[in-house]
């Protein structure tokens, strides 16, 4: 067994955490957003917070250091055209995308925390759940998963 293919398994292996932990942190974030029950919304803020740190956030960085070991191998990470691009998009989804996620995740929680201390629904509950920006860059780090996936199967140019 070479090294190009025990990178390739464990990006591959890292690529399908990602995946897993983007899909659990939208669909939890999703269920307390939609639901109007304060204990509901606690519930599924606190899973897809504790989703976003034991699978969104390592899976996104496993994926970019196999992804980089294990194209280095093979090509330059600095003049393959398709690989320039897959790198940008990667950039994109880890210092845009998965902070904006973090960051109205992050919110969205601690309001439905004080909301549920107070016993009723607050002004900052009402405030985090009308903030769409995390909904909308998890949808972005959804759809740039395809084109990451055909730039690195295809590698196109």
């Amino acid at each position: 067994m070479d090294a190009e293919k025990v990178l390739a398994f464990l990006h591959l292996l890292a690529a399908f955490w990602y995946v897993a932990g983007l899909a659990a942190v939208q669909l939890s974030f999703v269920s307390g957003w939609r639901s109007r029950d304060l204990k509901i919304q606690v519930n599924a803020f606190e899973e897809a917070s504790h989703y976003q740190g034991v699978l969104l956030v390592p899976g996104a960085i496993a994926g970019v250091a196999t992804g980089l070991f294990l194209w280095a191998l093979d090509h330059n990470l600095l003049t393959t055209g398709w690989l320039v691009l897959l790198e940008v998009l990667y950039v994109v989804t880890l210092i845009v995308c998965a902070p904006l996620i973090g960051l109205g995740l992050r919110r969205a929680r601690l309001a439905a925390l004080q909301a549920r201390k107070a016993g009723r629904p607050t002004r900052e509950l009402e405030e985090a759940l009308a903030d769409s920006v995390p909904l909308v860059f998890g949808g972005i780090a959804a759809l740039l998963l395809p084109a990451m996936a055909y730039l690195s199967v295809f590698k196109p140019f």
